[in-house]
C-alpha cells in the first residue's frame, strides 16, 4: 500500500485549510479496501472461483488508469539538487512522533484484525460475516465524521478516535461473550479504524510541509506495513499461546500506547491548532 504519490500531489491541488478533506477522500479507498474488501471478495471468490474474482477488478483498474490520464492534473518532477534527502526528512520536527503513532496503531489494529474469525469463534458468537460487516459499515460512518471534523480540529478528533478505539477494545475483552455486546463494540472499533489513518497522515504532511510530504510519506508507508506484519506475527503468537481472550487486551495496550504519544506531540506532531504552510 503506497500512499507516497498521493500525499505529494495533494497539497499542490488543493489549498492549506482543504488539505485534511482532500487526504479524508484519497484514503478513504484504502480504508474501505481494508474493511469491505474481504466480505466482498469471499462471495464472489466461492460462486465464481478466485480467478473470476481477480478478474473482475482487472477492468475497473484499467479504467481508472484511462480516467487518471485523462483528469488529474500533472506536476513536474523534482530536480534532484532540490530534493531534501530523506534522512533531514526524518529528523524534521514531529515525523518521527507522527511515525511512533503509525506503528503502534497498526500494530495494535492488526493484532486483532486478522484474527476476527477465531476470536467470534471464540466467544460463542462463530459467524464472522456479520462481524466484517458490521465493522465495514462503521468505518464508513468514522471516515465521514472524520471528513467533517478534521480541517478544524485535528488533534482532538484523532485523541478522541483513539479513545473510542480503546473503549472498544475494552468492551471486547469484558463482554464479547455476548453477540449484542460483541457487534457493539466491532462497531466502535471500525468508526474509530475509519477515522485515524487520514487524521495521523495529515499530520505528517503537516509536520513534513508540502514539499516534502511524498519522502514523508514514503517513510510512513514503509512504517505501515511493518507495523502490519508485525502485529500479525505478535496476534499470531498469542492466539496460539495465551489464547483469543488475550487479544483486545493487547490491542488495549498499543491503543493506550498510541494515545499517550499523540498526547505528548502537542509541540509538533499533533499541535492544538491547525495552523498550516
Amino acid at each position: 500500500m503506497n500512499v507516497s504519490l498521493p500525499a505529494g500531489l495533494l497539497p499542490r491541488m488543493v489549498p492549506a485549510e482543504r488539505r485534511g478533506r482532500a487526504i479524508v477522500i484519497v484514503l478513504a479507498g484504502i480504508t474501505l479496501a481494508l474493511s469491505l474488501g474481504l466480505p466482498a471478495g469471499t462471495e464472489p471468490a466461492d460462486a465464481l472461483g478466485w480467478r473470476a474474482a481477480f478478474a473482475a477488478l482487472a477492468l475497473p483498474a484499467v479504467l481508472l488508469v484511462v480516467w487518471i490520464r485523462r483528469r488529474v492534473p500533472g506536476f513536474p518532477g523534482e530536480a534532484r539538487d532540490e530534493r531534501v534527502p530523506l534522512p533531514r526528512v526524518a529528523a524534521l520536527p514531529g515525523i518521527g512522533t507522527v511515525l511512533s503513532v503509525t506503528l503502534t496503531r497498526l500494530v495494535g489494529h492488526q493484532v486483532m484484525y486478522p484474527y476476527v474469525a477465531p476470536f467470534s469463534e471464540h466467544t460463542g458468537f462463530g459467524r464472522t460475516g456479520p462481524v466484517l460487516l458490521v465493522f465495514g459499515a462503521a468505518t464508513v460512518v468514522g471516515i465521514w465524521l472524520t471528513g467533517l471534523l478534521i480541517d478544524r480540529c485535528p488533534r482532538r478528533t484523532l485523541l478522541g478516535a483513539l479513545a473510542l478505539l480503546a473503549s472498544a477494545m475494552l468492551a471486547l475483552g469484558r463482554y464479547a461473550g455476548h453477540g449484542a455486546a460483541l457487534l457493539v463494540s466491532v462497531a466502535l472499533w471500525g468508526a474509530a479504524f475509519g477515522g485515524t489513518p487520514t487524521l495521523i497522515q495529515t499530520a505528517l504532511v503537516d509536520s513534513s510541509g508540502p514539499a516534502n510530504a511524498d519522502v514523508a510519506a514514503s517513510l510512513q508507508t514503509t512504517v505501515y506495513n511493518a507495523g502490519i506484519a508485525a502485529g500479525s506475527l505478535i496476534g499470531g503468537l498469542i492466539l496460539a499461546g495465551p489464547g483469543a481472550d488475550a487479544l483486545p487486551w493487547t490491542t488495549f495496550l498499543l491503543v493506550t500506547l498510541t494515545l499517550t504519544i499523540v498526547a505528548a506531540g502537542r509541540r509538533h506532531a499533533f499541535p492544538r491548532g491547525a495552523a498550516r504552510s
